[in-house]
């Protein structure tokens, strides 16, 4: 749940810095559309504003972009008939 597509430069731009200081150079009306669409939780705007990353962040963040994945798939998937395994 960690895992996110991203360009070869952005990814070296970002190297291992922590998200607190990678996001806020990336904050902009572009980003927060990304957020979404990438399904990540808005949090990370919240977290971004903070001077250290709270304690918890790491496995809220997890948590948030689970739920948001499994909405996300719920969705896709109305509709179609459960399969039953024996």
């Amino acid at each position: 749940m960690n895992i996110i597509y991203l360009t070869q430069i952005t990814n070296l731009q970002i190297s291992n810095r922590n998200p607190i200081d990678y996001i806020k150079d990336y904050d902009s009306l572009g980003f927060r559309k990304i957020i979404s669409s990438h399904l990540l939780p808005q949090e990370l705007l919240e977290w971004s504003e903070l001077k250290d990353m709270p304690i918890y962040a790491f496995d809220a963040f997890i948590e948030k972009r689970i739920d948001i994945i499994m909405e996300k798939l719920k969705k896709k998937l109305e509709g179609i008939p459960k399969l039953s395994i024996l």
